[in-house]
């Protein structure tokens, strides 16, 4: 499943767009929203992007200036302009950074549907060009320098890498993660990996190194022949990108950013996995590692030892963010004598307490995947498997019963109810609710008093 994001400062032609790519069933997408280019570049930081369509003309940024923003993060990101206007300036500079389509808003929807789907065509070209350079590849052994590996074996042992980095022994070795910057640690788990499984593990760390922007130095190694490790550290921009400063405040905006991002990443490597390898990996990713003064074996064993468990309970494609409190709590959530669908139940009921405690807020499949660890295009798989519905369905009927309720029980106006059950304007409200349930609230209203 692909991810749009549509942007436009008018939110009647995001909503608008949003309702007629979901009424069309040719198309099946992750779709965001952003009614302007400081909220745009907020969902790019933290999620995977894979078309933007988006309005030229706006307030402050325009959208010539956040295409260079999007595709700093995400550089296979195919490009769609939408505008009501057609000077040769915008086409010239369209044309230059390489934007898939330019679309006049009076051309109606028949040219953005076909250039969303040129933009797929392009995305599953790219793809297949992709994975058949990862299966010519796939029984090369590509061994790593030694000293790189032994160094990583004592930093994963539990020795300090401030000790490591100013050892002698390695005082000429050309390590890209440096001991005075945050540094961040991800354990994957290949799920029942056949023999020879070091070929296996091995092809899932080059489509990581593939999928890897250069704005994160990487080292890398197999633990105990059993799990792909990775160290991360982001580059100086990239940290400012998040906030990296000197206090407290900067540096945990920044860990918390950096973290997000590595997780699209993670997911983009999972889903290549799943493709390329008939391989199902999940990922733990830890806070930052480098200054903490903890070894990192503790935090190493643990991370491996709650992905396993999730695997080990049919959740497939994690994604853990072990920097989070609910992350290390897993087994007082879970509790280990509980059957697999006892555990399917307590995370469906997860889901669904989310969604009920959260209607107003963001309920992309990404955010909901963010609080089960999930990844995202997995998730809406695992729900359908497990409950025989969609999610997006369930949050729309939730959504649905929610405003009926407030409307029938309290005097709020439609204008409150509307915003409390998560839409963003009366308008998009009214055409959701005619659409469910036959009329619209204000006769649902007056027909019950």
């Amino acid at each position: 499943m692909y991810r749009m994001l549509i942007v436009d400062d008018e939110p009647i032609i995001v909503n608008g767009l949003i309702q007629l790519f979901q009424n069309n069933a040719e198309f099946e997408l992750d779709i965001c929203k952003a009614y302007s280019s400081a909220e745009a570049l907020e969902i790019a930081k933290r999620t995977k992007l894979d078309i933007l369509v988006s309005d030229i003309r706006m307030p402050r940024k325009t959208g010539l200036q956040l295409v260079d923003e999007i595709v700093y993060y995400w550089p296979a990101c195919r490009i769609i302009f939408l505008t009501g206007y057609s000077e040769f300036e915008y086409v010239y500079e369209a044309l230059r950074k390489n934007v898939d389509s330019y679309i006049l808003k009076t051309e109606g929807m028949d040219p953005i549907f076909e250039a969303v789907q040129q933009a797929i065509r392009k995305l599953e070209e790219e793809n297949l060009r992709r994975l058949e350079s990862e299966r010519a590849q796939l029984h090369l052994h590509l061994a790593e320098p030694y000293l790189k590996m032994e160094m990583m074996a004592e930093l994963l042992s539990g020795k300090p890498l401030t000790e490591l980095t100013s050892s002698e022994r390695y005082a000429d070795l050309n390590f890209a993660v440096s001991a005075d910057r945050p540094a961040y640690l991800v354990a994957g788990w290949v799920d029942r990996a056949e023999p020879p499984k070091r070929k296996k593990l091995q092809a899932v760390q080059r489509i990581f190194e593939q999928l890897l922007p250069s704005s994160l130095a990487c080292e890398q190694t197999i633990h105990e022949e059993e799990a792909p490790v990775w160290l991360l550290q982001p580059d100086e921009e990239l940290s400012a990108r998040f906030g990296g400063g000197s206090d407290a405040g900067d540096a945990k905006a920044e860990e918390e950013g950096v973290v997000a991002y590595v997780k699209g990443i993670l997911e983009q490597v999972q889903n290549e996995c799943e493709a390329a390898l008939e391989a199902t990996v999940s990922f733990g990713i830890s806070g930052n590692v480098a200054d903490s003064g903890e070894a990192v074996h503790p935090k190493l064993e643990a991370m491996l030892a709650g992905i396993r468990d999730r695997a080990r309970f049919g959740h497939a494609l994690a994604i853990v963010d072990f920097g989070k409190a609910e992350a290390s709590a897993w087994g007082a959530g879970m509790g280990e004598d509980k059957e697999q669908e006892e555990q399917k139940r307590w995370l469906i009921e997860q889901i669904h307490k989310y969604v009920q405690d959260n209607l107003s807020g963001d309920l992309s499949l990404t955010t909901i995947a963010g609080e089960v660890h999930f990844n995202p295009s997995y998730l809406s798989r695992y729900y359908k498997q497990a409950t025989g519905r969609n999610l997006l369905d369930f949050i729309q009927s939730t959504r649905l019963n929610a405003a009926i309720d407030l409307m029938l029980h309290t005097s709020l106006k439609l204008n409150d109810i509307a915003v409390r059950t998560g839409f963003d304007s009366n308008s998009y409200f009214t055409t959701f609710f005619k659409k469910m349930t036959g009329m619209s609230p204000m006769q649902y209203r007056n027909s019950h008093r």
